[in-house]
């Protein structure tokens, strides 16, 4: 029994040690890291969507046959609780097919995506801004 209690508490102490922390988003800084190539995966339709987001707040989006270009921010919610919302406002779109939708015209339009931050270089993409309507999706940074 005693040898039972002594396995018992050096489990309890390892998975202690190795409890991995919550990335906390203040502790990253927008304006230093958003800028870049950033990816998503869609393992069910096997496809993946670039956007290439640029100073001083242009982004390109590339994904199989689409193509769209505009202005982007990413507004930080001071609620360190809220996720920060990525807006793009599409001032161009080639009208073809993307990974998730057939062929749809985004001209013109606003599209927003909550960004659950799991490390600097990862987001979950949510549509809401409390991070409980998240999809299996996530934003990566490239380069």
């Amino acid at each position: 029994m005693n040898i039972l209690k002594k396995i018992a508490l050096i489990t309890v102490a390892l998975g202690c040690t190795f409890q991995v922390q919550a990335f906390e988003k203040k502790q990253m800084v927008l304006a230093n890291v958003f800028w870049g190539t950033w990816s998503i995966y869609n393992a069910q339709n096997k496809c993946t969507e670039t956007y290439q987001f640029k100073k001083p707040g242009q982004f390109q989006y590339t994904s199989k046959l689409k193509s769209m270009s505009g202005n982007f921010s990413v507004m930080r919610n001071t609620d360190l609780k809220a996720l920060d919302i990525l807006t793009m406002k599409v001032n161009t779109d080639n009208k073809k097919a993307s990974c998730a939708q057939a062929s749809k015209d985004f001209t013109g339009q606003t599209l927003s995506l909550g960004l659950k931050w799991v490390s600097q270089n990862t987001a979950q993409i949510c549509s809401d801004t409390e991070g409980k309507q998240c999809s299996s999706l996530y934003l990566i940074k490239q380069k």
